[in-house]
């Protein structure tokens, strides 16, 4: 299982601990893993949605292109099984092929779980990443960041009222 780290900068390390740095320089890459990972409903995200978040600067065909070759070099990097289509027309990452910190986090804030939350919490989602090229993936970044971290907020209470 491949283990993302979104929260308080990002990182990717394979099955066996190494990390996988060429996805890791790939910002644009990255975050398309990251939002397969995080974005709500879990599960399947239509390409056209994609399209329009990641590459909203280019024509239907151009963008296409790009998802396509984002989807291979992720597919090429991580392993062919980590990507899964649903027809043509969506995208998700296989059940059980990533283990992302931010959607652990939220499942364990969820939860009540507050402890086991904020030891997840090492900061806010995709820090130290912009991508001006794309105002509405960026939006997105932004409402998630303050949701997971309104989320760490109320865990943080919650640990301190039980302490008090």
């Amino acid at each position: 299982m491949l283990d993302l780290r979104l929260l308080g900068g990002a990182g990717l390390r394979d099955p066996r601990g190494t990390e996988v740095r060429s996805v890791l320089q790939q910002p644009k890459r990255l975050a398309l893993l990251a939002y397969l990972a995080v974005a709500r409903p879990r599960g399947f995200h239509r390409r056209d949605t994609l399209l329009a978040l990641f590459w909203p600067e280019l024509d239907q065909a151009a963008a296409r292109n790009a998802l396509g070759q984002a989807v291979h070099f992720l597919r090429r990097e991580l392993g062919a099984e980590v990507l899964v289509n649903r027809g043509r027309s969506e995208l998700a990452l296989a059940e059980g092929a990533v283990r992302c910190d931010a959607a652990e986090f939220e499942r364990e804030a969820a939860g009540g779980r507050a402890e086991r939350a904020m030891a997840l919490y090492a900061g806010d989602l995709l820090a130290g990443i912009h991508l001006p090229g794309a105002p509405e993936l960026m939006q997105w970044v932004d409402a998630e960041r303050a949701r997971l971290r309104a989320l760490a907020v109320a865990a943080a209470r919650g640990l301190g009222d039980a302490r008090a």
